[in-house]
């Protein structure tokens, strides 16, 4: 099992229209093989950052979903609010770690 995180910063926009994104995405994701669970956080002290967090039963059912239409659907929905989302780059990673326990 795999724990893959991915953290933004909205360096320009609206941060509370990407969180009610958020909120109503289609959860596509979860419907992808080897999905086990995604959370989407929103730091309390810097509203302007987010973590999705995944849980992937390896990294071959992870990199499927990178490749599928289900993930450029799902991003192409973020890129379509309102007035526009600009993501810091200097702020944007995605981690990968191996469950350990």
């Amino acid at each position: 099992m795999i724990v893959v995180m991915s953290t933004i910063r909205v360096r320009d926009g609206d941060a509370d229209a990407l969180a009610k994104q958020y909120r109503e995405r289609l959860h596509l994701v979860e419907d992808q093989p080897g999905c086990q669970g995604v959370q989407i956080l929103r730091n309390q002290n810097d509203r302007d950052q987010f973590v999705v967090y995944m849980r992937w039963e390896s990294r071959e059912s992870y990199d499927r979903y990178r490749a599928s239409d289900a993930y450029r659907e799902a991003h192409q929905r973020i890129s379509e609010i309102a007035g526009g989302i600009k993501i810091d780059p200097s702020s944007r990673s995605v981690d990968v770690y191996d469950v350990l326990s």
